[in-house]
Order: C-alpha cells, then sequence, then structure tokens
C-alpha cells in the first residue's frame, strides 16, 4: 500500500510539473505566433492545433481507458504477457483505423464546403488551410496510435513518464516553430513542422514505453486482435460516449454566450473559465496517478486503501475549489488584466464560474474512481442528458441574466452527477466490502 501511495505522489507531482510546462510553452507560442502569422492565419493556427486534442478525446473511441483498466488489472495479477497481447493488439487497431481515417479524410475533402467552415478574405488561405485540415487530420489519426503508451504508463502506474513525454511534445513544439519562423519558412511549412513534432514525440513515447518493459514490437495474430477488440469494445464504446458528452459540456458554452449575449461578452466569459480551467488541470494531473491504482487495489482486494484514498481526495478537492474560488474573487480582475488587457469587474461572473468549477472537480474526483472500475453507465446518462439539456437552458437563461445566467445553467446541469457520483462511489465501495463485484452487468 505504501508503494502504491508514494507511486501516486511522486506521478502527481509530475503530473503538476508537466501542467505547468503545457502552461508556459503555450503562453510563449500563442504570443510568438500572435505577432508574425497575420490574424486570419492565427485563427487558422489555433483551429489547427486544436485538431490534436479532439482526435485523442473523440477517435480513439474510448479504447485507451479501457486498455488502462485492462493493463492495470493484468499488472495486478502480475500477467504481464498478456497485457503485452492488449497492448500490441489495440495498438494495430488504431493503426488499421488511422489508415483508414485518412483514405476518408481525402476522399471527402472535395465535399466539404471550406470556404464556409473558413472564413477568410483570402482565397489562398483557405486553400491551404483545407490541406492542413487534412494532412493535420492524418497526422493526428497515427498519434492516436503511437500515443498508446499514455495508457501504459497510466496502467503501469508509472505516471512520471507521461508527465516527461508530454513535457518533451510541449517543448519539442515550440523550438521546432520557432525554428521555422526564425528560417523564415512559410505557414503552411511551420504548422507541418508542429504536426510532425506532435507525432514524432508519441513514437518516442511508444518506443521506450516498449523498451522499458521489454517488449518486442510484434504483429499479434488477427484472430486473436480481433477477439480483444472485441473484448475491450463495450467499455470501450461507454468511454467514449462519456468523452464525447463531457467534450459537449465543456465546450458548448461559449457557442451559448455568443448566441445569447454576444462576442464580447464571449469574450470576457472565456478569460474567466479559462482562469478556473487552470485550477481544473492542476486538479486533474492530481488525480490521474489515482486511476490505475484504484483499478489494482480494487483487483487485489484492498478496500481500505480504495475508500480511505475517495476520502482523501475529496477533502483535497473541495479545499483547492474553495481556495481558488477566494482567489479568483479578490485578484480575478487584476489577473485577467494583467494577462490580456481587458477590464473584467462583474464578480458575480468570478464568483458562479467558481461554483461550476467546484461541482466539476467533485464530479471528476468520485469519476476518477468509478472510471477505474468500469462504472460507467449512469455517468454517461447524466452526462448526455446533461449536454443535451444545457443548450436551450443556457440560452433561456443567458438572454436574460448573460454571462452569469449561462453560469447557472452550468451549475444546475451539473449537480445530478456531483451528486450521483459520490454516492455511487460510497454504495459500491460498501458492496466491495460485502463480497460486491467489479464490473458493470
Amino acid at each position: 500500500m505504501k508503494g502504491r501511495t508514494q507511486r501516486i505522489l511522486f506521478g502527481s507531482g509530475a503530473l503538476v510539473l508537466s501542467t505547468f510546462i503545457t502552461f508556459a510553452t503555450g503562453f510563449i507560442l500563442a504570443g510568438f505566433l500572435a505577432r508574425y502569422f497575420t490574424p486570419e492565419e492565427f485563427g487558422l493556427w489555433g483551429i489547427l492545433i486544436s485538431l490534436n486534442g479532439i482526435f485523442i478525446n473523440g477517435f480513439d473511441w474510448g479504447f485507451g481507458n479501457a486498455l488502462r483498466n485492462k493493463i492495470a488489472r493484468l499488472n495486478a495479477q502480475a500477467n504481464h504477457g498478456e497485457g503485452r497481447v492488449y497492448f500490441l493488439s489495440i495498438f494495430m487497431w488504431f493503426v488499421v483505423s488511422a489508415v483508414i481515417l485518412s483514405a476518408v479524410f481525402w476522399g471527402l475533402k472535395p465535399f466539404v464546403p471550406w470556404d464556409v467552415l473558413l472564413k477568410s478574405k483570402n482565397p489562398d488561405l483557405v486553400g491551404i488551410g483545407s490541406s492542413l485540415c487534412i494532412i493535420g487530420g492524418m497526422f493526428f489519426a497515427f498519434n492516436i496510435a503511437f500515443n498508446l503508451y499514455s495508457s501504459g504508463f497510466f496502467g503501469y502506474q508509472e505516471s512520471h513518464w507521461n508527465a516527461l513525454f508530454n513535457s518533451i511534445s510541449k517543448l519539442s513544439i515550440l523550438a521546432v516553430t520557432v525554428l521555422f519562423v526564425f528560417l523564415g519558412k512559410s505557414f503552411f511549412l511551420v504548422n507541418i513542422a508542429t504536426f510532425s513534432a506532435i507525432l514524432a514525440s508519441s513514437m518516442l513515447g511508444f518506443a521506450s514505453f516498449l523498451m522499458i518493459r521489454r517488449w518486442p514490437l510484434v504483429a499479434i495474430g488477427i484472430r486473436k486482435s480481433l477477439d480483444i477488440v472485441k473484448e475491450l469494445w463495450r467499455k470501450s464504446a461507454q468511454f467514449a460516449l462519456l468523452q464525447i458528452f463531457s467534450i459537449l459540456l465543456l465546450n458548448a458554452d461559449l457557442l451559448v454566450v455568443s448566441k445569447a449575449s454576444g462576442l464580447t461578452a464571449a469574450g470576457d466569459y472565456f478569460i474567466v473559465k479559462r482562469l478556473y480551467l487552470v485550477v481544473s488541470a492542476l486538479h486533474f494531473a492530481l488525480l490521474l496517478p489515482i486511476w490505475s491504482a484504484y483499478t489494482e487495489s480494487i483487483e487485489g482486494m484492498d478496500y481500505a486503501w480504495a475508500k480511505k484514498m475517495l476520502t482523501t481526495t475529496s477533502f483535497y478537492t473541495f479545499a483547492l475549489f474553495a481556495a481558488g474560488i477566494a482567489g479568483m474573487m479578490l485578484l480575478g480582475p487584476y489577473i485577467a488584466h494583467i494577462w490580456t488587457g481587458k477590464e473584467i469587474t462583474d464578480l458575480r461572473l468570478f464568483f458562479w464560474m467558481g461554483v461550476w468549477s467546484l461541482f466539476y472537480g467533485w464530479s471528476n474526483c468520485f469519476s476518477i474512481f468509478l472510471n477505474a472500475i468500469g462504472r460507467l453507465k449512469r455517468q454517461a446518462t447524466l452526462v448526455g442528458l446533461g449536454a443535451a439539456v444545457f443548450f436551450p437552458l443556457g440560452v433561456l437563461l443567458g438572454e436574460r441574466w448573460g454571462p452569469v445566467g449561462i453560469c447557472w445553467a452550468l451549475v444546475l446541469v451539473s449537480i445530478p452527477v456531483a451528486i450521483s457520483n459520490p454516492f455511487e462511489s460510497y454504495r459500491i465501495m460498501k458492496g466491495y466490502v460485502h463480497g460486491g463485484i467489479m464490473e458493470e452487468g
């Protein structure tokens, strides 16, 4: 138990440091390119760089998380040979998927209304942007396959390696981009260099994972690989739905603010939310290493450790976000002004966005446990319903009370999950003590 806790502390510390590096490099890169690119090129760059996150969170179909849980269980059973078979089987599946997706992207390219999606006064930029979207999609599709090392390291509770390679990726993007800018390369080549740096970093992480595990890169039989895909598919689909609904709920509010209150209000809302997302990102970095530790502890019937960790993380979650709200109420307007030069004086917006962030972090605190043991149905259902209800509710409250009303809508749709997740977690823990089972039926 002590070794597990030490691994969590080490991994969490490494991920927090990696999160700071991610924020710092993103801040420097955005400021640097905003001065090098034209405003339209910079906007297009923002769209292109965000594609990787969309692919990683949406196009892995939930297999990354399902594989992570499987590896953690096999590790608890000291069955490392099977872990290799599962890992390489899903890798093969992702490579095949990347080839298929690449063909689909190029096939659809002539039929996509690029001039509508990429509104620009420069038709040449629209043409370049359309090609970069397709090429970036190809790079990021293959990046999903090589980024599988992340699930592997998390499954073996070696989060520090994920922190290392994430930092390498971000620093590589910064270095390559700055180099190409100083060499006077075109907008097209700067983006190709960025795509290449992201993929190369993932390939390095993938190769390092195999070397650390001492696993040879060999092909798994087609029948065996398909059996593994079928075995993981049900949980993968649930993870995929949960990821998609969560992404919608986390990102849809900006469009609702724009529709209800206009672009100026959307800009203020974006800044305040970004400040709180820094707190959320640090919180999630602390939680991520605990995921596979929960899986291992439950597999090893160490229920006391899991229950203690649930209680401990819930206490620190509440304390962290309460401190975040207090800090933003005191310093938020000043931080926003120093960062962007904009005056945001509505303290109600800072407060209610903070309340939402507290509900969001509280839900994640218990979601990590539920994800680790494969209890996804109730989460996916509630988050999906929340995403569906938020759109009309957000518009209704936003048109009457502005951005604060949209925060209220976010809080209201978050309440069911914030209540359900801890209730379900502690009910399951009680069931384990009395001989319950890990999986949902």
